[in-house]
């Protein structure tokens, strides 16, 4: 019972963070090589290192120059006119923060300034920033159902052997009850032949006891041919 207490606990945390609202947020992180304006976003997924790799192919759809890909995925002139009129250099990493939970933190260049909450192209950066944790949050879950549905048919499958072995022992013990009934009527049957066998073995005996004393007398009678 209270092993089924933690895994419904369990499944209730899991379910209240995945109600929380995905939210972009500005602030001072450490990356693009300092203390830099960057937007931020927390990413319902387990592995922070294929949130970067999944980063990394989608940055390449928005016409940079080079992508690097280190401890940070770089890229180099990049051209989103709704942020800049001018290219973009991006930096971005990810981090997890606990279990199934990654942070995304991407910081805009604009060209000696790190965009801000402030600048004219945030809600741009930040609704391609939202975009993308919206859009890998679905997948990890996605993923994630698909495991459960096979950790949910492997459960279906030990349950259906459950039912068939619960089958097959209440026939084991119809046969067998079956068996038993069988085996008493018959020592009951073996009780009557014994006593029946008995009652033959005493008449065999008398008769054996009369057909010796036949035997005597024929034999006498051949001793007194003279």
């Amino acid at each position: 019972m209270k092993k089924l207490c933690l895994v419904t606990i369990g499944f209730a945390i899991g379910l209240m963070t995945y109600a929380q609202k995905t939210k972009v947020s500005v602030s001072n992180e450490s990356i693009g090589g300092g203390n830099n304006s960057a937007l931020s976003v927390i990413i319902i997924h387990p592995d922070a290192s294929e949130v970067q790799k999944q980063w990394k192919s989608h940055i390449k759809g928005y016409k940079s120059d080079n992508v690097k890909s280190g401890k940070e995925v770089f890229a180099d002139n990049c051209k989103i006119t709704s942020i800049s009129e001018n290219t973009i250099d991006i930096y971005a990493r990810a981090e997890k923060v606990k279990d199934n939970t990654v942070k995304l933190v991407v910081a805009f260049n604009l060209g000696g300034a790190y965009l801000n909450g402030s600048a004219p192209g945030y809600k741009s950066a930040e609704k391609m920033v939202y975009d993308f944790a919206i859009k890998i949050t679905k997948a990890g879950i996605a993923d994630e159902i698909k495991e459960e549905e096979k950790a949910l048919k492997k459960k279906e499958k030990t349950f259906d052997k459950l039912v068939k072995d619960n089958v097959k022992l209440h026939a084991s013990i119809a046969a067998s009850t079956k068996a038993i009934a069988d085996a008493k009527k018959a020592i009951e049957q073996a009780k009557k032949d014994i006593e029946a066998n008995l009652k033959d073995q005493d008449g065999s005996k008398k008769e054996i006891a009369t057909q010796k004393k036949v035997v005597q007398v024929v034999n006498d009678k051949l001793k007194s041919v003279k």
